[in-house]
């Protein structure tokens, strides 16, 4: 009798108190500031407390290694619901995605995502723009050629892409995101300080947005749904508007597709607006390295590509001294170990600076979660690094293992054309 009620009472336990725990010893551990050796207790995808008696459990030692937090990508137009595209993701060491304008999903396809050996994504469903503005052209006019195919083109409205002229639109648009499982909202915004003149001249398709002053309506509505509001920004005066609208991101910053105009170039009293209103900030300056004129001799080459990362360097650092808090993102054109790179090649971040952003990203995309963090609670998500990237950013890259929920994940080596961010 006493056996069966003791047999009784280990069924009412919890998994986690008999499952397995692996103490991980001897590595650098990222502590939110820098590296310290840390001792690491892992168990039912967790941490927990180291146990006093070692000797009952799996040991782990990584002497020599940095632990870091999984990385994330804030802006990704890249994410296939498919084991080639997730194994991709997860080499380079991103565990989190948002996709800041895509397709409506199916319910198979969302199912996909997030499992122990997937990454995770939130999405925004199409984004809120204005009729010929960015992005309808490039799916109505390109994609609907190449990727599309057979799509009419009004299918692509309220899929692809919403119109918000007016208040009601808006209002009707966001209950259609919110209806097709968005995460979060897109918001466009192209040369803001010219809407009035852009906005029926058919020279500016493709190259304008939202009117400015029905931001501030769309992030309060937003909000009241429970979303967040990501803005496409090009020039200094979109980034503004962005900011104060109470706009959660601002989905690339002036500058980020090359020197552009003198609209590209943030004043010191526009960064302190963006800083004080807490919006966070996607750069992805990366973009710049791949848009190169094929017709322009080798010379204006370099004159572009040395003046767009002149003004990338100039805005960067306003934002960063007046204290403006940055995201990790690509666009879906690189891995993001690529995107620090560039900043830390411009002046604009140190090595410790970019990798911290790298770190902490993914915590702000995903914040119901308690991920990027080391503590007993803290999901097992993290990444372990042969070398130290606080000394060299391109150690970002050094990645020896990838471990979710606990578990060493095990890819297949990558195809000779994995680009994935």
């Amino acid at each position: 009798m006493r056996f069966l009620t003791w047999f009784a009472f280990l069924m009412t336990l919890p998994a986690s108190a008999y499952a397995e725990t692996t103490v991980i010893t001897g590595a650098q551990v990222w502590n939110g500031e820098h590296f310290e050796v840390r001792t690491l207790a892992v168990r039912d995808g967790r941490f927990v407390r180291a146990p006093r008696n070692l000797a009952t459990v799996e040991k782990l030692d990584l002497s020599g290694r940095y632990i870091v937090p999984a990385y994330a990508n804030s802006h990704c137009h890249v994410t296939s619901a498919d084991r080639t595209s997730s194994d991709g993701f997860l080499r380079n060491g991103v565990f989190y995605v948002w996709n800041p304008n895509t397709i409506v999903l199916s319910s198979k396809d969302k199912a996909f995502f997030g499992t122990a050996t997937t990454y995770d994504l939130k999405i925004a469903q199409g984004g809120i723009t204005e009729p010929r503005g960015h992005p309808e052209p490039l799916y109505t006019d390109i994609l609907a050629q190449f990727v599309y195919k057979g799509r009419q083109k009004q299918w692509f409205i309220g899929n692809a892409f919403h119109y918000g002229r007016t208040m009601a639109e808006i209002r009707t648009v966001l209950d259609t995101l919110k209806s097709q499982g968005a995460d979060f909202v897109k918001a466009y915004l192209l040369h803001s300080e010219d809407y009035a003149m852009r906005a029926n001249d058919p020279k500016f398709e493709g190259a304008r947005g939202l009117n400015p002053e029905n931001m501030p309506f769309l992030v309060s509505e937003a909000r009241r749904r429970g979303m967040k509001v990501a803005v496409h920004v090009e020039t200094a005066a979109d980034l503004v508007t962005a900011a104060q609208s109470g706009a959660a991101v601002a989905a690339h910053l002036p500058g980020y597709g090359g020197s552009g105009t003198e609209a590209m170039q943030l004043s010191a009293e526009q960064a302190r607006i963006v800083a004080e209103s807490g919006i966070r900030l996607t750069p992805t300056y990366g973009l710049a390295t791949g848009l190169v004129d094929d017709k322009a001799s080798l010379a204006e080459q370099k004159a572009t590509a040395d003046a767009t990362a002149k003004r990338q360097l100039e805005n960067m650092l306003l934002l960063k001294n007046a204290g403006a808090p940055f995201l990790m993102g690509t666009d879906g054109l690189g891995p993001v170990f690529d995107e620090a790179e560039r900043w830390v090649a411009i002046g604009g971040m140190t090595a410790p600076e970019a990798a911290r952003v790298v770190f902490e990203t993914g915590a702000w995309l995903f914040p119901e979660r308690r991920i990027g963090c080391f503590q007993p609670g803290c999901e097992a998500d993290f990444l372990v690094l042969s070398s130290d990237p606080t000394l060299d950013i391109r150690k970002l890259r050094a990645i020896e293992k990838r471990y979710k929920a606990g578990k060493l994940l095990n890819l297949p080596d990558p195809p000779k054309d994995d680009g994935l961010p």
